[in-house]
């Protein structure tokens, strides 16, 4: 009896949260006894960067399996600069794109990877299809209209944000629809979705990573800390200006900002977060620190792990501070994240989006109240077991 197969797709694996959620999901099918491949449809080997998938699960570049054609190539190069034309003046006056200009604009830039992927479905005709992302997603729908491989689509990030994108409404209304499930992160990020494709969802919450340090029970550090990708949809100015406001009270604690830049914009976030640092005179306070894989034993007896992002899927961050029993500070920002796993005061604390002082207030009295910091690490580790890997894969394994 054949192995059932699962082809896992991403854009790429350069160590992002929905990549590492991806990678260990697939590292679970695998030790479940199915026969997996990963891959990537946006990337180059030399930039892969594999944390988290097993060494036994194939890893697959999309490009790898390009064909070449002068004339094929030449008419889509025409088509493009067609098709941006077509769309720009909607984009400008902040109009949906017609779903028509939407799909020449994919297809035009992504013709090479659909046709790609069409001919590997033909070769896997037994595999069940999973995407995360854009563009992913659009390219493994639209190669896969003539297979009769079950495809599963997730999104992981702000779905009022992707709605807005060139690929928006109209499009996602229209081919989305040929995905035989699709899974959310929330509610909130579901019901943001056009009915047809909602009406096919499930939510199933990220996983916790497994073999995360036992809970931290001694007296904390002095550090106020945050580990993330550093972008600016992280917020990073907003944690640095709180900070600024605590340190006011509490000049004794310092602000850890661990994790890497991935590209040129993630650059300019860095580089405006220490320009505030330098303007708020506090960069004798606040250590940057590259990204770790022993990340969570060197943070956990700090004193509170804090996100600050504008918008995020389902942050796993925020997760495995919980998980190892971090007091958590968390903005309530779309997708509703955040929201779906703390409940305010009991086991973390939610602050409004944007809001210096509510942060500020919020770090001040996890620092200034012992018993409430106590009881937030106790009741926010119990998240482990309920969000295990074995717990999450299993739902997802339902749905194959």
């Amino acid at each position: 009896m054949n192995k059932k197969q699962v082809l896992m797709v991403m854009p790429v694996l350069k160590g992002g949260g929905a990549e590492r959620v991806a990678s260990i999901l697939t590292n679970e099918f695998y030790n479940n006894g199915y026969s997996c491949e990963f891959l990537l449809t946006s990337c180059e080997k030399e930039d892969v960067i594999n944390r988290d998938l097993d060494k036994n699960i194939p890893l697959l570049i999309l490009r790898e399996f390009f064909g070449k054609n002068f004339m094929v190539d030449a008419f889509y190069s025409f088509l493009r600069v067609l098709s941006s034309f077509l769309c720009k003046p909607f984009e400008k006056s902040k109009k949906s794109v017609p779903v028509l200009f939407s799909y020449l604009s994919f297809v035009s830039n992504y013709h090479k990877e659909i046709k790609a992927f069409e001919k590997l479905l033909k070769s896997r005709p037994d595999s069940t299809v999973i995407a995360f992302l854009q563009p992913s997603i659009p390219i493994v729908l639209l190669a896969g209209r003539k297979s009769k491989n079950k495809i599963i689509i997730s999104e992981r990030g702000d779905s009022n944000r992707l709605m807005k994108h060139r690929y928006g409404f109209g499009f996602i209304k229209k081919y989305y629809e040929r995905a035989d499930r699709v899974v959310f992160q929330t509610v909130d990020a579901q019901s943001v979705y056009p009915e047809n494709i909602a009406s096919k969802g499930t939510v199933i919450f990220n996983p916790i990573k497994e073999n995360l340090p036992e809970r931290y029970t001694g007296e904390r550090n002095k550090n106020i800390t945050t580990f993330c990708r550093i972008s600016h949809q992280k917020n990073l100015p907003l944690l640095v200006d709180a900070f600024a406001e605590l340190h006011k009270s509490y000049c004794d604690y310092r602000l850890r900002i661990i994790g890497d830049t991935a590209n040129e914009d993630d650059e300019k976030a860095l580089k405006e977060t220490k320009e505030i640092i330098t303007k708020l005179g506090i960069g004798q306070l606040v250590d940057f620190e590259p990204f770790s894989f022993n990340v969570h034993q060197e943070i956990i007896k700090d004193a509170v792990y804090v996100n600050s992002s504008d918008y995020e899927g389902m942050s796993n961050a925020m997760l495995e501070a919980m998980a190892i029993g971090m007091p958590v500070v968390c903005t309530d920002c779309p997708v509703g994240g955040a929201k779906a796993i703390i409940k305010n005061g009991e086991n973390g604390i939610l602050v409004p989006m944007k809001d210096k002082k509510s942060l500020a207030d919020a770090l001040l009295k996890i620092i200034s109240d012992k018993e409430l910091s106590q009881q937030l690490s106790e009741n926010a580790v119990k998240l482990k077991e309920e969000l295990s890997l074995s717990n999450i894969a299993e739902k997802w394994i339902k749905l194959i």
